[in-house]
């Protein structure tokens, strides 16, 4: 039986390390898969819960059983499987108070997305009987009370993930503590301000624009006007281009290389 892999669904779970995969995967090469993978009924097959166990198996020949759940749409079955992963016991305090954090986030868009289909169904049918209930999203206290996680966690858990969503993975992963994560450090705060990037943006862009109307009008020039001071001119330009053009590729390389350190 082949299932199929939705990337947006995939990428709510939190991965396995190195050492959990490998011993998942002696777990099923030892005694087969004793778990059923979770598939969404409406969606032909598509995982929700088992991708790791999916991919050992089918590396592996080994067969496996599957167990269909219904939603009705995406953000119901990502919170699905945030509250189903959120109870597992390989979990560390710091993950469990980032997916808390997701699963709050995402009730208020399961909400948000029912709010919307009654309103559809309202406009489509004026006269009919439009009462189903909604839920309303959780609140922080409903959230600290369910999970027993401090709400001043709660709330580093999510600060962190709107100013430094990268760093946020990493402790949803267990490579790096909340504390670790939320702890200040030189140069932090400039590098966390979407500005400090935007800055050096406009700079780039502003290098050109005192003298992109001469470019044009030198694009444009007519015969008529073309003389030997000219020739000489757009010759020296086009290497004043091509040295420009040699830094920016450098400066693009070594930013490459940064983001590749930093993954």
């Amino acid at each position: 039986m082949s299932l199929r892999i939705n990337p947006e669904l995939q990428a709510v779970v939190a991965p396995l390390t190195t050492e959990e995969y490998a011993q998942l995967r002696d777990n099923i090469q030892k005694d087969g898969l004793l778990e059923p993978i979770t598939i969404w009924a409406e969606q032909s097959g598509t995982i929700l819960d088992g991708h790791n166990r999916y991919a050992i198996c089918q590396e592996l020949g080994i067969g496996f059983r599957t167990k269909a759940l219904s939603f009705l749409g995406i953000e119901a079955a990502k919170l699905w499987i945030l509250e189903h992963q959120v109870g597992r016991r390989n979990l560390t305090d710091d993950q469990r108070a980032v997916i808390w954090n997701d699963i709050y986030q995402q009730r208020a868009a399961v909400s948000r997305a029912a709010a919307i289909v009654k309103a559809r169904e309202a406009k489509a049918n004026p006269v009919g009987d439009n009462a189903s209930p909604t839920e309303k999203p959780r609140t922080m206290a409903a959230i600290v009370a369910e999970s027993k996680i401090p709400e001043r966690v709660l709330r580093k858990a999510r600060k962190l993930k709107k100013t430094n969503p990268v760093l946020y993975g990493r402790v949803r992963s267990g490579n790096v503590t909340l504390r670790e994560a939320s702890k200040p450090k030189k140069n932090d705060k400039k590098f966390a301000e979407k500005d400090y990037f935007a800055r050096i943006g406009r700079g780039l862009a502003a290098a050109f624009s005192g003298v992109e109307p001469r470019l044009k009008e030198l694009i444009a020039i007519k015969k008529s006007e073309w003389t030997p001071e000219a020739e000489e001119g757009v010759r020296c330009l086009i290497l004043n281009l091509a040295e420009v053009s040699d830094k920016a590729d450098a400066f693009a390389n070594q930013l490459r290389g940064v983001l590749e350190k930093n993954a």
